[in-house]
């Protein structure tokens, strides 16, 4: 992009210095046969020469020589001044369209690299979300088979949180975290154990999972696409890990029913 406006700039220059430098020529040319024909043949000589120049001695055409010549140095002079004065200018005017051309050309680098960081951002969240996406999946699988509460006479799932909940795993987690924020607050806040009976057929043990299962789902959240974003945050506002463990607290633990067996035996 940088060759058009230069070969531009020197298309305008060049006819513009041949025709200073013809210029000069022509006037150099007139120079010279008025020097010599009109100054040397027509000049008078003395009676005692045949002619102008042969009653020139060695000093006469020192004087004359330079007296032709130092006017075709000062118009040469001049034209070379003035041809570099005209080039320094268009110069200048090279070096601004250059100039112009690389912060056109900062600017095109600028905005790719905004598209590339873009592209990136997404490709990033992309990844994100498909890992969201993954341990959504993988904590429905969990919570279905930790979280039930079975039947064993009717052989079925009478649990709270686990009966009747939706297949998709982004539905099953708001689902879950509905079910979940009302016992957990009547249980914490007024500590009124008739909620508690909700949470009886679980224990601290996998209460404290199932805190652990949650705080690896919320990691994500300044990773994926806003969208996700909203709907962890949502599901962190319903459902915290530490109101979970505190729940725990509140329930039998397998492994300490294990030591006391293990006591006893």
């Amino acid at each position: 992009m940088d060759d058009l406006p230069v070969s531009k700039g020197r298309e305008i220059s060049s006819p513009a210095s041949a025709t200073i430098i013809l210029s000069v020529s022509v006037a150099s040319a007139i120079w010279l046969f008025a020097g010599v024909v009109l100054m040397g043949y027509l000049a008078k000589s003395p009676v005692s020469c045949t002619g102008t120049f042969s009653c020139l001695t060695l000093d006469g055409w020192g004087t004359y020589l330079s007296g032709v010549f130092a006017p075709l140095a000062f118009f040469w002079l001049v034209a070379t001044v003035w041809i570099q004065s005209r080039e320094l200018g268009e110069q200048r005017q090279e070096l601004a369209l250059t100039r112009k051309e690389f912060e056109h050309n900062r600017e095109v680098m600028k905005a790719q690299s905004d598209y590339v960081g873009a592209q990136t951002d997404i490709v990033i969240r992309d990844q994100a979300d498909h890992e969201l996406l993954m341990l959504l999946r993988l904590f429905r699988t969990w919570a279905l088979d930790r979280l039930k509460d079975m039947d064993l006479a009717r052989g079925q799932d009478n649990g709270r949180f686990t009966k009747g909940m939706p297949t998709d795993p982004v539905d099953f987690i708001v689902e879950l975290a509905n079910r979940l924020t009302h016992p957990m607050f009547m249980a914490l806040l007024f500590e009124d154990e008739d909620y508690m009976k909700d949470f009886k057929h679980l224990t601290s043990d996998t209460m404290d999972d199932l805190a652990t299962q949650l705080t690896r789902i919320y990691s994500v959240k300044a990773r994926v696409s806003p969208a996700n974003t909203a709907l962890l945050q949502h599901v962190s506002e319903l459902v915290s890990p530490d109101d979970i463990r505190l729940i725990g607290t509140k329930l039998p633990s397998l492994l300490g029913d294990k030591l006391q067996t293990d006591d006893k035996l």
